[in-house]
């Protein structure tokens, strides 16, 4: 694991902000954080960094514990703050280059390492100056300069929370094709963006962790629904099971219907074969992240 987190708690004052958090995060991953604003992301994040003490347990980036006022884990993160700052009279390659130069990337490597990233963020033989761009070339920029030490984490707070949809879909495409040289952990609460992109998703609400695992672990999560299809047309199927006391509706020329447990389901198809209906296609319908995130916050 890249990270783990072991039961960190941290309050302002009397207010707990993260509730006993355990989060395990695997090598090269995208790792999404969902949560509605003032869950807590940030406040997580920033204890990740080594920015806030913790008031219990434990965080490692990379087997380092990270420790308020201490910068040592921090030689294995990349960060991209919701607003990231630049100098603005420098171009991309420039702005770069000065970056280099302070982290210490020898000069042989420095020209072919930003060429790389300038490539990946879509802004290689962008000459204009850094004041010139928009929000999303500032948000691709700066994941270019938090890649550029070659980090084993980059974290990124809300990337896409003020981008128009060609402007997500442009970053969303990046940390994507990231996750072949490092690992991604980034907060977001657009859960279209987490489900389009990630491997892992968490979700945190007033403090505590709802629920963490794979995604494509909790898309398979049963609704009690299931689609089918069948040999006739799914207007007629209808029309033959309407005085049965299963709950079913017509969608998309798929025949939805609510089987919430093995008995409903075994009658349901007996009475397929009483009425004589051949299936064509059966498989459960499955819950999207966003439908458990609507559960969750009510």
């Amino acid at each position: 694991m890249v990270v783990q987190i072991n039961g960190i708690s941290k309050r302002f004052g009397d207010h707990e902000v993260l509730k006993d958090i355990h989060l395990d995060i695997p090598e090269h991953t995208v790792f999404g954080f969902v949560g509605a604003n003032g869950s807590g992301k940030t406040t997580l994040m920033k204890c990740i960094l080594g920015l806030l003490p913790l008031n219990a347990g434990s965080i490692t980036i990379a087997g380092e514990p990270v420790t308020f006022g201490e910068t040592k884990s921090n030689q294995y993160v990349g960060y991209l703050p919701d607003v990231p700052e630049f100098y603005p009279f420098y171009n991309a390659m420039q702005y770069l280059e000065l970056c280099a130069v302070i982290t210490n990337i020898p000069q042989k490597e420095r020209q072919r390492r930003i060429a790389e990233l300038l490539e990946l963020v879509g802004l290689a033989g962008t000459t204009s100056l850094i004041s010139t761009y928009s929000r999303g070339m500032k948000q691709r920029l700066g994941i270019a300069q938090a890649l550029l030490n070659r980090p084993k984490l980059l974290i990124c707070d809300e990337p896409t929370s003020a981008l128009d949809p060609a402007g997500r879909a442009q970053i969303l495409s990046i940390l994507h094709k990231a996750k072949e040289e490092t690992t991604v952990f980034f907060s977001t609460h657009i859960v279209s963006d987490a489900e389009q992109i990630c491997d892992h998703v968490a979700m945190l609400h007033e403090g505590t962790i709802i629920f963490q695992d794979e995604l494509a672990n909790l898309k398979q999560q049963i609704t009690g629904q299931f689609i089918f299809t069948f040999t006739l047309p799914v207007a007629e199927a209808h029309e033959r099971l309407r005085h049965t006391p299963f709950e079913m509706k017509i969608d998309s020329e798929q025949l939805v219907v609510n089987l919430p447990n093995e008995s409903t389901q075994l009658a349901f198809m007996q009475e397929l074969i009483t009425q004589k209906i051949l299936i064509q296609s059966m498989h459960p319908k499955t819950r999207l992240l966003e439908q458990l995130v609507l559960e969750v916050l009510g």
